[in-house]
């Protein structure tokens, strides 16, 4: 198409009132979910916090990676924007998040929890803020039944910080790909619980802004997900992280 014809089209457009932007390709999110779907009250959990991410925006698309630690079966999702990936390994959940990355394409990444679903408008907000701070390139959602976070208050469209189920909530982190290329991936040593912590203090040490946006809104459905552990390595992945991460950080 020749750029006079463009140009045409473009003022026909602006002259029958015709938003130009619908004609631009939507960004998309890359999101990764770790799952442990062993019976179908988990495989619903996953399509509820699935839909839940696809209808909260109509400016943004998303590409979900589904890690899924059940080997007994292949699992599939109707929705298709979803993969679904099996390791075939002992549950690990760093180590499963950095194979989640290894499909991630885009600018941003999601993780999520499988126990959470998503407000309507959650990811525009968070991407808002970016855009009135970019240098805030880590975020996460405000649950508002979450005392921990809610005592933080509403007066502000930012709580910046890196307290653990306060400004940063392992449940639900929005990253910039640049948050990687400056702390790498994430470290597989911490197995499950910590993890966050970790990622937290790696934030902090390289001055990488991180915040809890107040009006970007989900719900957690605590503890859902601890199921994801075996009870034979749930003292290990629990206590043992704990240990381990006061040796790394102190």
């Amino acid at each position: 198409m020749s750029g006079v014809i463009k140009e045409d089209i473009k003022r026909m457009l602006d002259i029958m009132g015709v938003s130009q932007n619908i004609y631009k390709p939507k960004p998309i999110i890359d999101v990764i979910i770790l799952s442990y779907c062993k019976d179908p009250s988990i495989r619903q959990m996953n399509i509820n916090c699935i839909d839940s991410i696809n209808n909260s925006s109509k400016n943004y698309k998303f590409n979900i990676i589904m890690v899924e630690t059940d080997t007994e079966k292949k699992h599939m999702y109707p929705q298709p924007n979803v993969t679904v990936i099996q390791p075939y390994e002992k549950f690990n959940y760093n180590r499963f998040l950095n194979i989640g990355l290894n499909f991630c394409k885009n600018d941003w990444v999601l993780i999520t929890n499988n126990d959470t679903i998503y407000q309507k408008n959650f990811i525009d907000n968070m991407m808002k803020a970016n855009e009135n701070d970019p240098h805030l390139l880590s975020m996460s959602p405000m649950d508002d039944d979450s005392g921990y976070q809610t005592d933080m208050g509403f007066d502000k469209d930012v709580h910046y910080g890196y307290e653990i189920m306060k400004q940063l909530v392992g449940w639900s982190i929005l990253l910039s790909k640049k948050v990687l290329n400056i702390i790498g991936k994430f470290d597989e040593d911490f197995t499950f619980l910590y993890q966050d912590a970790d990622y937290a203090k790696k934030l902090e040490k390289n001055f990488i802004k991180h915040g809890c946006v107040t009006n970007a809104k989900a719900k957690h459905l605590v503890n859902v997900s601890h199921g994801m552990v075996a009870p034979k390595d749930y003292v290990e992945m629990t206590e043992g992280m704990e240990k381990m991460f006061k040796k790394k950080w102190g």
